[in-house]
């Protein structure tokens, strides 16, 4: 049966092997219906009802490439069947924990009986569109893409795919898409486009004299513009479709292998490796870079220069100082806005993946804005889209964060007051609260590599001391000491250093606490040293306010951190974040009482309540701290009564 000279219609029964070669060998048939392929009140159509059911709380477009964050070794059908059920159980989860749908409802959409069920189908799709075809390269591969009550996508003006061979779809729910025979099309008002001012229902009917819809359960294959076909298939979504009426729609392509870095990401070896550079206002990052760039011996290099200032300085000191080969080098510059912020933004994060996509490249280095922080911008390596897919990582890697110390004001300004809006010349944003000393602290804990410049400017004494300071807060990274930046590129390009599983267990106080510094004490010449605090009683709140307001840099410390517990809250713990004369107590997570999965606090009486604190420090006067904090805890009497009052109150939520 045929819909026009173009196309044809088949049931299920009468489909077999090969049948389907027609398509390929007929230029004027542009498309295929095969009916009922999926029966009405079949498991798969039911299914899909019911999870069309929720509405707006199961709305959402999946998209599947084979190979991207496949597995090892990983087949298309079993990668679809793993990564499909992970994202319906997170569905079903959310449904449970967000909106309160009944665990036994909400599981049915992630049932792997199901999911192999849809697969199963999804397989003899691409049966199909091999069959169909004609021309096939192994180096293609297929995208998938489930649509569920995305009234927002569907498309209902007529329209062809231009850069596609073949394109399967299947409808489980809702009215089937519409196709237009090429004997029916107005190709010359059709080619013309629609007027800006024609409802889309009005320029349908004006280009097409006779439409012909599918039904929920049928295949459609489709020949786009790269098939061969004398003209491609024309169609558009049900105007249903568009009335947020529920539905789910199957497509499935077979992608060119040209497009394949773009949509599924490099191979490890083939991602752009990423420094990024860091560093306080004046430390000396453009004269380290600048050194860097003219003595790259012949790399090829990808520069995001970041400047807060009205005129970007930093891009201009580059050009001056640094001779980029057009052909080679490229460089991009950001404007008026701190690098950790405009790195999520998606223009710039498309830029980034552009670069690394052009594959003529040996690296990208990226120098941020002196107030800027390296955490957030080493997330953005990691961050992923809505599907849980990597948004840049998967065609860049974050090789090293390099954090450029100024060796003469470091401490100066270490021991500041100071917050960023205070000083214009750094070009904070009004209202940024942040410190100038915790901005520091950051830049440092994070760094794989530290760059001790303007060492020629500080004594040797000096120097040691401020060394000695650095290891302490970050063991783990590599000290390099540089006079006007100059350094061999090698020592922060492709290093490999960073590790983003790792990257929480950098920050010396972390490595304390747990110890995991692995590092030889310093020696009592620069008096640099460290000790926890622990205790089991609570604070008393009174007493831990004046202890904050009287600080603890008295006593020799330059950073303290760690989880306390306070009286004024039983149920959460305090975190205590302390770096030179800046301090804040803010909420943190909840205590445990049970099950509780570190080993040291099982079977306690009060849970993992504790007070645990890293204080690192210069001639720190350990005794007289450990005294402070005792006398803020609650005394044995006190503690008794502040339980009684818990413990009542508990009664009375009963």
């Amino acid at each position: 049966m045929s819909l026009g000279s173009s196309i044809r219609v088949l049931t299920n029964d009468q489909v077999r092997p090969g049948c389907m070669s027609e398509m390929h060998k007929n230029p004027d048939r542009n498309a295929c219906v095969i009916k009922g392929v999926v029966k009405q009140g079949s498991h798969l159509l039911h299914w899909a009802k019911a999870f069309c059911s929720y509405g707006k709380d199961a709305t959402g477009q999946l998209v599947y490439y084979e190979g991207r964050e496949a597995l090892d070794g990983e087949l298309f059908l079993d990668q679809l069947r793993r990564q499909i059920h992970e994202h319906l159980s997170y569905c079903s989860n959310r449904l449970i924990n967000v909106k309160d749908v009944e665990p036994a409802k909400a599981e049915r959409i992630s049932d792997m009986r199901m999911v192999k069920i849809l697969v199963n189908h999804i397989e003899h799709m691409m049966e199909l569109c091999q069959d169909a075809s004609g021309a096939w390269s192994n180096d293609d591969f297929w995208g998938v893409k489930l649509e569920i009550n995305m009234a927002d996508n569907a498309n209902p003006e007529f329209h062809h795919d231009g850069h596609i061979n073949v394109r399967l779809v299947s409808t489980f729910v809702g009215d089937g898409i519409v196709l237009a025979s090429k004997d029916a099309m107005y190709w010359g008002a059709y080619g013309d486009g629609r007027p800006e001012d024609m409802p889309v229902v009005m320029w349908n009917q004006e280009i097409a004299s006779a439409e012909h819809p599918t039904s929920t359960g049928d295949i459609v294959l489709m020949r786009g513009g790269m098939s061969g076909a004398s003209r491609p298939c024309v169609y558009r979504s049900p105007y249903s479709a568009r009335r947020d009426a529920e539905q789910l729609v199957i497509t499935l392509d077979r992608i060119p292998a040209t497009q394949r870095e773009r949509l599924v990401g490099l191979k490890d070896e083939e991602k752009l490796p990423v420094t990024v550079l860091s560093g306080f206002l004046g430390a000396g990052k453009t004269t380290l870079m600048t050194h860097v760039l003219n003595n790259r011996e012949g790399q090829r290099v990808a520069v995001l220069v970041n400047d807060m200032a009205s005129i970007n300085v930093d891009a201009q000191l580059l050009k001056d100082g640094v001779k980029l080969h057009e052909s080679n080098d490229k460089m991009v510059e950001l404007q008026n806005g701190c690098i950790c912020c405009t790195l999520k933004e998606e223009d710039l994060m498309e830029s980034v993946r552009e670069l690394a996509l052009e594959r003529r490249f040996d690296y990208l280095l990226i120098e941020s804005t002196g107030i800027s922080e390296p955490l957030p911008v080493a997330s953005t390596f990691a961050a992923t889209d809505d599907m849980g897919y990597p948004r840049i990582g998967g065609v860049t890697r974050l090789d090293t964060l390099v954090t450029v110390v100024d060796s003469l004001n470091f401490l100066k300004d270490f021991q500041s007051n100071t917050n960023l809006e205070d000083r214009s010349e750094l070009g904070a944003e009004e209202g940024d609260e942040r410190s100038i000393v915790n901005l520091l602290v950051d830049q440092i804990e994070i760094a794989n590599v530290l760059i001790l410049n303007k060492i020629d400017l500080v004594t040797p004494d000096e120097l040691d001391s401020l060394k000695a300071i650095l290891k302490k807060l970050n063991p783990s990274a590599l000290l390099i000491e540089t006079k006007f930046g100059v350094t061999s590129p090698s020592m922060i390009l492709n290093t490999q250093r960073f590790n983003q599983k790792e990257v929480s267990m950098l920050p010396g106080w972390h490595q304390e606490l747990h110890g995991t510094g692995g590092h030889k004490p310093e020696t009592e010449e620069y008096g640099i040293s460290s000790f926890i605090y622990s205790a089991e009683r609570p604070f008393h709140p009174h007493r831990l306010e004046s202890l904050k307001k009287s600080g603890v840099t008295q006593w020799g410390v330059i950073r303290s951190k760690g989880l306390i517990w306070s009286d004024s809250d039983h149920d959460c713990a305090v975190e205590w974040s302390q770096a030179g004369s800046s301090m804040t107590l803010q909420p943190g997570r909840r205590w445990q009482d049970g099950p509780i999965e570190d080993d040291k606090y099982k079977g306690r009486q009060f849970g993992d309540r504790r007070q645990e604190l890293v204080f690192i420090g210069q001639n720190m006067k350990e005794t007289e701290i450990r005294q402070a904090l005792d006398e803020a805890l609650l005394s044995e009497a006190e503690f008794d009564k502040s339980i009684t009052r818990a413990a009542k109150r508990a009664r009375t939520h009963v």
